[in-house]
C-alpha cells in the first residue's frame, strides 16, 4: 500500500525514477500474492510513468540493486508487461 501512495505523491521529477524503483523493490521484497503485486504495480504504473530520460535512470537504479532484488523486479515488470498484453 505504501508503494502504491509513494507514486500518488507529489514527487520531484528528478526523483520520480528513484522512486518508482524503491516501490518496485518494495514489492518484490514483500512476496505478495500476484493478484496484488498486479493490482499495486499497475497503480504504481499508471501513477508514476517514466520519459525515456526517467527510464535510463530507473535501469540505472535498478542495476545498482541486489542482483536477487533485481531479478525479482524484472521479473515483475515483465510479468506486469505480459498481463497487460493479455488484456488485448
Amino acid at each position: 500500500m505504501a508503494a502504491a501512495l509513494m507514486s500518488k505523491m507529489n514527487i520531484r521529477h528528478e526523483e520520480r525514477p528513484q522512486v518508482k524503483a524503491e516501490c518496485l523493490r518494495l514489492l518484490a521484497t514483500l512476496k505478495l500474492s500476484p493478484a496484488h503485486m498486479q493490482l499495486i504495480s499497475g497503480f504504481v504504473d499508471t501513477y508514476l510513468r517514466l520519459d525515456d530520460t526517467e527510464k535510463q535512470v530507473f535501469q540505472t537504479a535498478i542495476s545498482t540493486m541486489g542482483l536477487d532484488e533485481q531479478e525479482e523486479i524484472m521479473e515483475d515488470i515483465l510479468e506486469q508487461m505480459l498481463s497487460e498484453l493479455m488484456r488485448y
